[in-house]
């Protein structure tokens, strides 16, 4: 995962052991590298694949016994990949995403500090 492939132009905006969001500003793009995939994403269409993963019933998941329940399968928009996840990749997913996610509004917020702080 992740390591000496990554493009010069990609800056890691998040990492756990089981995936890394980086950020393009080449293409304005937020990569989701997540077992061993790659997705390419605009910063609308991350928001949006993030709020898919947060609606997932992983309650209803865990205490269903009915096959149905197994796996979720979610299609990034405007995206050719589709994942079908387990409850415990559904879990990582989320944490890769939440995480990313804080760290992009923080990286907003310290911007407009330092222009702020700069008039």
């Amino acid at each position: 995962m992740g390591g000496s492939n990554v493009p010069a132009t990609y800056q890691e905006v998040f990492r756990t052991d089981k995936g890394v969001v980086y950020q393009c500003d080449t293409s304005n793009r937020l990569i989701l590298e997540f077992w061993d995939t790659h997705t390419q994403l605009s910063a609308r269409d991350f928001a949006q694949f993030r709020c898919m993963v947060e609606t997932v019933d992983i309650k209803q998941m865990a205490l269903s016994t009915a096959a149905a329940y197994d796996v979720e399968i979610l299609a990034p928009p405007r995206s050719e990949r589709c994942y079908v996840l387990t409850l415990c990749e559904i879990v990582h997913l989320r944490e890769l995403l939440t995480g990313a996610k804080l760290m992009l509004e923080l990286n907003a917020m310290l911007r407009e500090c330092g222009c702020s702080m700069a008039n």
